[in-house]
């Protein structure tokens, strides 16, 4: 990274990447939501040397109340306070939203725009969090709390496979019974019982919750994991955290007429760097996805009905890990 930033800081960085910042979207509400707990938990960990396990889970319950009744005012407040200094120091930018390359949009001269992320901030906080929690070894206060604000906006699908999910649902089961019998060893000792580790924080924070059920619990959610499998955004067979679908697919026209793969996905990649964004090829397996910007998505021939006329050209569907 360019700089050391703060967990809330952090967290932005990821979670606002992508995002509208203009309109308040159902993810970006979550997003925003996590930003303020970040904020409490800064609060809360400034003071630890000085609060005991009992004072710390009674800040973080008030806290979890606090955030967990922001209303759209506060909401506000609380993105423009995390999103201006980012802006100003280039972590972040705003750049031309990626829906309004859609043809519905660009063709109506709707006007869209996102955040995006420095690309190096961006991939050193997702890697550093994956280095840390998926190798073992002991997990960091900033680790646990980082990753349990990114479950908790179900951004994780972003940046952990299905794999890696269950492998941090196994390294977070184990580092909350640490906690737990950490906890209860320290019940019956006098002294030095005020440190937070990276164990108990887990034990602390994995068992709660932030988000409000309209902002993870989407209509594909509420019916169920089951109905999920039959998500053609998600890959695998199994989701261990709460899904919140913060990309659209979008559907690009042009004539097909006379190209072949290579060409299209050229006139693609063209047509989105015109657009103000950073397109790139990447193998995966025996496919071609295209980068964009900073996520993955899948690129195909398409053709749409306007007005029952055939309108020919390629979709781009979000690819989760």
């Amino acid at each position: 990274m360019k700089k050391e930033y703060t967990l809330s800081q952090q967290f932005a960085i990821v979670s606002l990447d992508g995002q509208s910042c203009i309109h308040c979207s159902t993810a970006k509400s979550a997003a925003v939501r996590g930003i303020a707990m970040a904020e409490v938990l800064e609060e809360i960990l400034q003071q630890e040397d000085g609060l005991s396990v009992g004072k710390i889970k009674r800040k973080l319950e008030a806290g979890l109340e606090k955030v967990k009744g922001m209303r759209r005012k506060e909401l506000e407040e609380a993105e423009k306070r995390a999103a201006e200094p980012l802006l100003a120091d280039g972590a972040l930018e705003t750049v031309p939203d990626l829906l309004g390359c859609d043809m519905n949009y660009y063709t109506a001269g709707i006007e869209m725009k996102a955040y995006r992320a420095d690309r190096e901030d961006y991939l050193s906080i997702v890697e550093g969090l994956r280095g840390e929690i998926l190798e073992d070894g002991p997990v960091t206060l900033e680790c646990v709390c980082l990753l349990w604000l990114i479950r908790e906006c179900g951004c994780i699908h972003d940046i952990c496979s299905v794999r890696e999910q269950e492998r941090i649902q196994e390294r977070m089961v184990d580092l909350c019974a640490e906690g737990n019998l950490e906890e209860k060893n320290r019940e019956q000792k006098t002294e030095g019982q005020d440190i937070l580790t990276g164990a108990l924080c887990a034990d602390i924070l994995w068992k709660q919750e932030f988000h409000k059920s309209a902002e993870l619990m989407m209509k594909s959610f509420l019916k169920g994991k089951r109905q999920l499998f039959k998500n053609p955004y998600l890959q695998g067979i199994n989701l261990l955290f709460p899904f919140l679908e913060r990309r659209q697919a979008i559907f690009i026209d042009f004539v097909l007429l006379g190209t072949d793969t290579a060409q299209r996905r050229q006139a693609v990649e063209l047509f989105l760097s015109e657009k103000g964004h950073y397109v790139e090829e990447v193998k995966s397996g025996t496919e071609t996805l295209l980068r964009i910007d900073n996520m993955y998505y899948r690129i195909w021939p398409k053709t749409i009905a306007v007005n029952r006329v055939p309108v020919q050209g390629a979709g781009l569907l979000p690819v989760y890990q």
